[in-house]
């Protein structure tokens, strides 16, 4: 992958991170979060909606049975 993908990579994962954050603590719903992520531009390059969807359900899940200790 060149530099520049990478950091668009890189972007895309920051972002739904960052809104993943926004959902754990209740500034979005688990919905709004994923439809945010989903209407993003960065991340429908490297992203489908489906695995969208996929990486927030893993990513709370992982919250909820660590006892919202885990990156987040």
């Amino acid at each position: 992958m060149g530099k520049v993908k990478e950091w668009a990579f890189d972007e895309a994962e920051n972002i739904i991170d960052q809104t993943i954050e926004k959902v754990i603590n209740d500034e979005l719903t688990f919905n709004k979060g994923v439809e945010q992520c989903q209407d993003d531009k960065m991340v429908n390059i490297f992203f489908t909606d489906n695995e969208i969807e996929m990486i927030f359900t893993h990513e709370i899940k992982k919250e909820l049975n660590n006892g919202f200790v885990s990156e987040h």
